[in-house]
């Protein structure tokens, strides 16, 4: 592999990790910003309380399992398990990037035009 072709996907892959972890850690602080606030927990129990009845009357078509949480869903997932987030938010990008990377820099190599047939395959 030419060392330009590799020193560009190496950039690229460095940028677009940052680019991920910063888009990752924007939505954190989104998440914080719009749940993290009691109007947020209040609608969330009210929403849990308004299935509940639903479900006990019987007008639900669906069976719902009965709400763990006190809290949205989401402020857990982005609060707890945020560092697991990430992490395979970079593997899976990692075994993609360079997955593509290896192709597209194969298909760089790769001369444009086919030699012409060896002797031993040319009619007499």
């Amino acid at each position: 592999m030419h060392r330009q072709t590799l020193m560009g996907i190496g950039a690229g892959y460095v940028a677009l990790l940052g680019l991920v972890t910063y888009g990752l850690l924007q939505a954190r602080n989104w998440v914080a910003q719009t749940y993290d606030t009691p109007e947020a927990t209040e609608n969330w129990q009210k929403l849990t309380q308004e299935l509940e009845q639903r479900q006990d009357r019987g007008h639900s078509p669906v069976k719902r399992p009965a709400q763990r949480s006190s809290v949205p869903p989401i402020k857990i997932l982005f609060s707890e398990n945020f560092p697991a987030i990430v992490a395979w938010s970079l593997v899976i990008l990692s075994i993609l990037y360079w997955s593509v990377g290896i192709m597209i820099a194969g298909a760089l190599r790769t001369p444009s035009h086919h030699p012409a047939s060896v002797d031993d395959d040319a009619p007499p």
